[in-house]
């Protein structure tokens, strides 16, 4: 209702105050399911490293690897442009698009696993990588999918299947893994996250049915021409997301390639205690964000907006950063055992890159907001050089990183660092320059 001093069409305070409150209402909702998922995942990993070798959590590892980068690319990045549309078929056009990019994902995910498959047992000693390498292309069907279908509830501000998912999928995971420890040795750790996430899937296709048959294969696109207006993401954003997510993930490959699978498990154990949960929060707080960056007016309401966001992150990853450095040295073994105590040096020195991590994951969904893809891809390109460059003076030069062994995994943390840093410069430039109003 209008103010009766304000005058006709002008909200009144609570009228303002409806959308802020929604938002923290679904944050809220959205935390509350990853909290409770990444509870189970921390009292289960208590006993999960204490019946897996490091070399189990090296399998692990290198599934994530695959699985992370497939559910992020196998969209065709649709799911970033959901949001943006008013109108709902010009959405279920970019949802037809992305589904038909998630089987083509699958496909592609076919032809590059098998035929490495030997390959990559062979180089990064993991034993069991031919027989999880037939099933990689169904475990990155589902997991994209999933991610579409996530952000299709988030769309609809639709919090409750997303947070249900989040507290209900790790349950599913953690109870496969310790149910394979006997008789899958190595392997286990990675059928129980692929429970996980077909758990996942499961959870957020529920209620979607006619939706996703409208969008389906056999379907011509709901409303012609929306997905070729959108074509940035399949193009500029998806080339950025590549080139990010290789940064992302270019340690497993190098690291366990030059110093085995053992160091391998035990980055896997700092990414699962540590950056995992990180991940999550970000993942959950971010189209909440996004969503109501899209609902919020150009100018002064959106740069409030963002600056209250990005003091949030900047202090919980301050917080997290804190708490490990203080840490003692013998945590990770008093809580894992005894076989897992240098993983608390190895945390100490990735903490830094988390934290950074975490807020740009978290944040990162603005440049969407600002019409500025094309920034993306050029800062993930530089996210790349600088974990390539990292690499090889680390690798070249230990002696500047420290020296000993792991010169070249602290040149990759000081090249993300700084990369993170000049991500959240640019960002902060894009927000406090963008003045066409598009609302």
């Amino acid at each position: 209702m209008p103010h009766p001093v304000l005058g006709q069409g002008v909200p009144c305070p609570s009228e303002r105050k409806q959308p802020r409150q929604d938002m923290i209402r679904r944050m809220a909702t959205l935390m509350g399911g990853s909290v409770a998922g990444q509870l189970v995942s921390v009292l289960a990993a208590f006993a999960l490293t204490r019946l897996y070798s490091p070399e189990a959590f090296a399998h692990l590892e290198m599934f994530a690897l695959v699985t992370g980068i497939g559910a992020v690319l196998g969209t065709g990045k649709f799911e970033q442009a959901l949001m943006l549309p008013k109108q709902e078929g010009a959405a279920r056009s970019l949802l037809w698009a992305g589904q038909r990019s998630v089987g083509y994902a699958a496909v592609l995910t076919a032809i590059i696993a098998w035929p490495t498959a030997a390959w990559v047992s062979r180089e990064w000693a993991l034993e069991q990588w031919s027989m999880v390498a037939l099933f990689l292309p169904v475990f990155v069907a589902f997991a994209a999918h999933t991610r579409l279908l996530e952000y299709w509830h988030h769309r609809q501000a639709n919090a409750g299947p997303v947070a249900l998912a989040n507290g209900g999928a790790p349950f599913a995971a953690e109870s496969g893994k310790l149910a394979g420890s006997v008789m899958l040795p190595l392997s286990g750790l990675v059928w129980g996250s692929g429970l996980g996430l077909i758990t996942r899937w499961a959870i957020m296709r529920r209620g979607l049915k006619e939706v996703c048959q409208s969008a389906g294969w056999r379907r011509s696109e709901p409303e012609p021409g929306t997905s070729k207006a959108h074509r940035d993401y399949p193009t500029w954003v998806l080339a950025g997301s590549a080139m990010n997510r290789l940064a992302q993930w270019l340690h497993v490959l190098l690291l366990g390639i030059a110093l085995g699978p053992v160091l391998l498990g035990m980055l896997g154990l700092a990414r699962r205690t540590v950056m995992q949960p990180l991940s999550i929060l970000a993942a959950s707080a971010a189209p909440v964000l996004f969503q109501s960056a899209t609902e919020m007016a150009d100018g002064a309401p959106l740069r409030r907006l963002f600056w209250k966001a990005l003091a949030t992150f900047a202090a919980l990853s301050f917080m997290v950063w804190l708490v490990v450095m203080a840490a003692p040295d013998n945590t990770t073994a008093w809580l894992f055992g005894d076989q897992w105590f240098g993983v608390m040096e190895v945390v100490r020195l990735l903490v830094p890159w988390f934290a950074l991590n975490f807020m740009t994951a978290g944040l990162g969904s603005m440049f969407h907001r600002v019409h500025r893809p094309r920034w993306i891809t050029a800062l993930d390109a530089l996210h790349l050089l600088a974990v390539g460059t990292g690499w090889w003076l680390g690798t070249l030069h230990p002696e500047w990183f420290g020296g000993g062994e792991w010169g070249a995994l602290v040149g990759i943390v000081w090249a993300k660092c700084g990369y993170y840093l000049v991500n959240v410069t640019v960002l902060i430039f894009a927000v406090m320059t963008h003045g066409n109003a598009d609302r």
